[in-house]
């Protein structure tokens, strides 16, 4: 493994060094160890800080299936819901009353990939509202349109149900899995600083600390869809988790069969393929070449991506903050395909 670790040293440097992106850091869980790597800057405006260890990240979409999804789990689990459940059941202004949970959980609502018009909310309560009376985009069920707007009302559904989502997203995932940096809104927990830089913006100056997406910073930094922070350590202890069917560090987090519910595509002959939450060995995503007939995948609009591969008993997690100090940085497609490129080769050798 060192070797292949000095081979990503090297090619993180040569993005960063040039440019690319402002940092990057890696973690590869393979036969149960951790091997890791990062090289880069928290911000280069201002002030340039060097990124280390503990360097956390805003996640943004990666929350979807880091924290949402596995609270969701945890409460089909619990038998606090279904995934059959309708929507309405638990949100009574959504004024569609065939889509269900699973319809979010797997972005086949029938809701638009967006509406910029959420800009003209001033708060949770509002983009509820706004949300909950969108007119559809597509027939329910037809096709897969990814949504944040899905996740979202997950988040909402999870508060109805438990009252506070930050505290049950300790409760059943950070506190178990010993995510001790992990959670929402670090700049109000005094830990602005450990957290990378993301875009300068005219409304909000320089973001650190609180979420970088604009629909969850109305909400308040809690939402369904962004606004976890964590780690590459963290974020490790949860793919171990996944892949060991529930299980870290000799607990049960989660039962096998809630686990066994992330190995299946539940939407076939759709234009993607998806699991809960995740793509599924999906030929559009960065690992194609070279996918497992058991993989997840997501990524996270800031620079951040997960992959969890069940056939290889592995995950890479690649973080960065290619939003800084602008969101107009797109090399990243194709340095997670080469990263990627370069751990599964080495992975299928060892």
């Amino acid at each position: 493994m060192q070797s292949l670790i000095c081979d990503l040293q090297t090619k993180i440097k040569n993005y960063v060094d040039n440019g690319k992106v402002p940092s990057i850091s890696i973690g590869i869980v393979a036969k149960n160890q951790l091997s890791r790597c990062e090289y880069g800057y928290k911000k280069l405006i201002l002030t340039k800080e060097k990124i280390d260890s503990n360097t956390i990240y805003d996640l943004a979409s990666l929350s979807k299936v880091t924290g949402t999804l596995l609270m969701i789990l945890k409460m089909i689990e619990e038998g606090s819901l279904s995934m059959e459940d309708k929507v309405v059941d638990y949100l009574k202004d959504f004024k569609y009353s065939d889509i269900s949970i699973k319809n979010l959980l797997i972005h086949t609502s029938g809701l638009p990939a967006d509406d910029k018009d959420y800009k003209k909310c001033q708060n949770k309560e509002e983009i509820l509202a706004f949300i909950c009376q969108l007119p559809l985009s597509y027939e329910t069920d037809s096709k897969v349109v990814y949504s944040c707007f899905n996740y979202i009302l997950l988040g909402f559904i999870i508060e109805k149900l438990k009252g506070n989502m930050e505290s049950y997203a300790s409760q059943v995932i950070f506190d178990p899995l010993n995510m001790k940096m992990s959670g929402y809104n670090p700049a109000l927990k005094g830990l602005k600083q450990q957290c990378v830089a993301e875009e300068m913006t005219d409304a909000r100056g320089l973001i650190q600390g609180n979420v970088h997406d604009g629909k969850a910073y109305i909400i308040g930094g809690v939402a369904g869809n962004a606004g976890v922070f964590s780690t590459i350590e963290d974020l490790s202890h949860l793919a171990l988790m996944i892949l060991n069917d529930g299980i870290y560090d000799g607990k049960t987090i989660f039962n096998p069969e809630t686990i066994d519910l992330l190995k299946h595509c539940y939407t076939n002959g759709l234009n993607e393929s998806r699991s809960l939450g995740w793509f599924f060995c999906d030929p559009i995503s960065a690992f194609a070449s070279k996918a497992s007939k058991q993989c997840l995948y997501h990524t996270g609009f800031t620079g951040t991506s997960m992959y969890i591969d069940f056939d290889r008993k592995c995950a890479i997690i690649i973080l960065t903050n290619r939003v800084h100090p602008t969101r107009e940085n797109n090399n990243i497609a194709d340095i997670r395909k080469d990263l990627h490129k370069t751990i599964l080769e080495y992975l299928d050798q060892i």
